[in-house]
């Protein structure tokens, strides 16, 4: 096996949605409707703007492994 690591692109989102619409599914949540659409809008936007990032893993050109953060930044708060 060659592992290597690359930052998530445009280029891998279709392989990136089909594998977070498979954990959803082992998690057990039920093909009603088509996530496809809204992962994609979801990605895309907020790739774009830096509030999302990933990182995979691939074995050649297939991808293995995935990771995700989304960041949000709340207002101060007492307490």
């Amino acid at each position: 096996m060659d592992i290597r690591y690359k930052l998530l692109t445009n280029k891998e989102l279709d392989i990136f949605i089909d594998m977070r619409i498979k954990q959803l599914r082992e998690e057990g949540a039920t093909e009603d409707i088509d996530l496809k659409p809204a992962l994609r809008d979801y990605y895309e936007r907020h790739m774009a703007d830096g509030t999302f990032v990933s990182w995979i893993a691939l074995d050649g050109d297939k991808m293995i492994g995935t990771s995700g953060m989304s960041f949000v930044e709340k207002p101060p708060y007492l307490g």
